[in-house]
């Protein structure tokens, strides 16, 4: 130790106005994804299961909360699935659209769904699909679509690049 010289002391740095709006951006997304996330209106919430069918719903609620694995939207009015409707629901398994009105499905409308294994979409009023519809479900292996009172017509490259669909029988009736 020099003797005579004050003892180096480490320079405090105060936080600036970046620093503190970087640390609150990153509080702000981790309690996002830990919160919970409220259910949509009339419809019930239990864990990761979203119930809204029969609800006479004419779109898909906004606010689903994104831990969600079980969406059941059957019996309702929907008449069109749009590409943003399903966007953020990236845990989403099961997603229950039958019985309803729905027309048309913008391309794009699954493109979130990395984990979806099951899709009812019979009973609706699809007439035609888009190309590559199902592109980014590579976990899809249950797809019903059909039913013998509602006729469709469907891209042969509809299921390119869905992993256990391809090759397959994807219209049942029920």
């Amino acid at each position: 130790m020099l003797q005579g010289s004050a003892a180096v002391q480490p320079r405090r740095r105060r936080m600036g106005g970046f620093g503190r709006l970087s640390l609150g951006l990153v509080l702000v997304v981790i309690l996002s994804e830990v919160a919970p996330q409220p259910c949509p209106a009339q419809c019930s919430c239990s864990g990761s299961t979203v119930d809204c069918h029969g609800l006479a719903l004419r779109s898909v609620p906004r606010n689903i909360p994104r831990n969600t694995e079980r969406l059941d939207l059957n019996g309702n009015n929907i008449t069109r699935i749009t590409k943003t409707d399903f966007t953020g629901l990236r845990h989403l398994r099961v997603l229950q659209l039958m019985e309803n009105k729905i027309s048309t499905i913008e391309r794009g409308a699954f493109q979130d769904l990395k984990e979806l294994e099951r899709l009812r979409l019979n009973r609706n009023n699809l007439q035609l699909l888009s190309e590559l519809l199902f592109l980014g479900t590579p976990k899809l292996y249950r797809l019903f679509l059909c039913h013998k009172l509602n006729p469709l017509l469907v891209s042969s490259t509809l299921c390119t690049g869905v992993g256990p669909l391809d090759d397959k029988v994807i219209y049942e009736d029920d």
